[in-house]
This record gives C-alpha cells, sequence and structure tokens, in this order.
C-alpha cells in the first residue's frame, strides 16, 4: 500500500488524537521495511526526542502529540504524513478513551481554551503547516488503511496495541 515512501528516510505521522496515526504508522513500517517509533518512545510531546530519531534514519514516527510542531520537522528527506478522518467519528472515539487534561493540553497547544480539538489541528494543517512543508506532506484517509493487511475492522474489543499479521513478521508491530 505504501511501498513508494521507500524513498523517504524517515516518515512522520501524526493528526488529531484517536484518529488512526498508530495503525497508520504501523502499516507504514511494515510496507516500507522502516523501524516504527511509536508516540511513548518520544515521551508523548518531545520534539527533541523526535530529533533524534529522525537523525537515526529509515523510522517512521507516529506522534499526535506533536501535531502543533509539524512544520518545524527540517529534514528534507522526511515525508510528514497526516491521518485525515471524519471528526464525528474522532469525537466518539475521544469520549470512550480521552481524558478532560489532556483535552486541555492539546487545546493549549494551539492557544486555545475551548473548541474541537480534531478540527483545530486539521485546520492549522491544512492553513499553516502543509503549505510550509510542501512536498514533504501527505494526507492518508484512516479508512482507506481498511483494506491492509494489519487492520482490524472488528473493533468491539479492540485494543490500542493490536494489528493482524498472519505470518508475525511485521517489524516493530504487535502481534
Amino acid at each position: 500500500m505504501f511501498e513508494e515512501l521507500t524513498k523517504y528516510s524517515n516518515v512522520v505521522v501524526s493528526g488529531p488524537q484517536r484518529s488512526g496515526t498508530r495503525i497508520a504508522a504501523k502499516i507504514i513500517a511494515y510496507d516500507t521495511s522502516k523501524t516504527y517509533i511509536d508516540e511513548r518512545d518520544i515521551n508523548y510531546h518531545d520534539f527533541r526526542l523526535l530529533e533524534w530519531h529522525l537523525l537515526q534514519g529509515n523510522v517512521v514516527i507516529q506522534c499526535p502529540g506533536l501535531c502543533h510542531m509539524l512544520h518545524y520537522i527540517s529534514f528534507e528527506d522526511t515525508l510528514v504524513v497526516m491521518i485525515r478522518r471524519p471528526v464525528e467519528e474522532i469525537l466518539i472515539s475521544e469520549h470512550k478513551k480521552w481524558n478532560m487534561p489532556s483535552r486541555r493540553l492539546e487545546l493549549l497547544k494551539y492557544g486555545c481554551s475551548e473548541g474541537t480539538i480534531s478540527r483545530i489541528k486539521y485546520d492549522f494543517w491544512t492553513k499553516v503547516q502543509k503549505p510550509i512543508l510542501g512536498k514533504r506532506s501527505m494526507a492518508i484517509n484512516y479508512h482507506d488503511l481498511d483494506t491492509h493487511k494489519l487492520f482490524i475492522k472488528d473493533r468491539k474489543n479492540f485494543r490500542w496495541d493490536q494489528t493482524r499479521i498472519e505470518d508475525g513478521s511485521a517489524s516493530g508491530c504487535a502481534n
């Protein structure tokens, strides 16, 4: 699905929390044979750790907590990917899995005290970040991922660390 992204040394995958950044990053890492770096490995919000991993090269980094900083990524050989998912779906997922302190922190990163953070992030991407990043940016529709073999469609008992893989060979992916 994303084999053509091997031409980039690194790929950074971001977007609103609950938009599918983790599964998208795992799929891209799998398809490009790059090392998957989870947001936990960069302490969720540490831009210096993100840059350190980019210096190592050959990585796919999942980082919704650094979405507000994407336009500061200066590595020319790094592709920045925004995951696009309908805001209504994100809101349903946020209601189930997100807490108020996390929501407030994300709003503050954009200078806001209220609002729908997923809409704010998408607007900021469109108006500020994408024009700065230019050809080093792309958007992926979350629902386009559901044809990949790592994607789990039945999410009734879904865990955040799950992916589907038949042969267990996905580097950096949970089985």
